[in-house]
């Protein structure tokens, strides 16, 4: 699978960088010479700080183009609703496990906001701060050995993700 790398400005294109992460669209972020330090968010996304040679860009974009492929290659399934694979792993979930575990395959490889996470997880009205991360805690250690990672990302959500 072939995936066109986006070139995002940082900061002035901050706005599109957060809709092509939650699209999981593969981006290199072109950094101006004098903006603060820059922080990837996921393996589909690089940087480089401007002015930056030519060859060094088609690099990185090459890098991520296969980045890409190989995660298309294999994702995350969530059968019957409660049984998730990956590769030849898999582990049966709990009710609110299998939603926000639903919710995290849905967008693997991008930030899922906590707010998003709790509605899914408890439809009919969201939970305490604590029951969210109680639950993301026991979907974490259901991960061990599965070549997945949750990782949180402060202040901004989860990702599920290659460990």
């Amino acid at each position: 699978m072939d995936r066109d790398v986006a070139l995002v400005r940082w900061p002035s294109e901050e706005d599109r960088l957060d809709e092509l992460r939650g699209r999981a669209v593969p981006r290199l972020v072109l950094v101006a010479p004098h903006a603060e330090a820059f922080s990837p968010a996921d393996d589909l996304e690089d940087w480089v700080r401007l002015p930056a040679a030519e060859v060094d860009v088609r690099i990185r974009v090459r890098t991520l183009k296969r980045r890409a492929a190989d995660a298309a290659e294999r994702l995350p399934e969530l059968d019957d609703g409660r049984l998730l694979r990956y590769g030849r792993w898999w582990v049966a979930l709990a009710p609110v496990e299998a939603r926000l575990a639903e919710a995290l395959v849905d967008r693997f490889g991008a930030v899922v906001g906590r707010t998003d996470l709790a509605r899914a997880g408890w439809p009919e009205g969201l939970p305490s701060r604590n029951s969210l991360d109680v639950q993301l805690g026991r979907l974490r250690r259901r991960l061990d050995g599965s070549g997945l990672a949750l990782r949180t990302v402060r202040s901004r959500g989860c990702i599920l993700a290659p460990a």
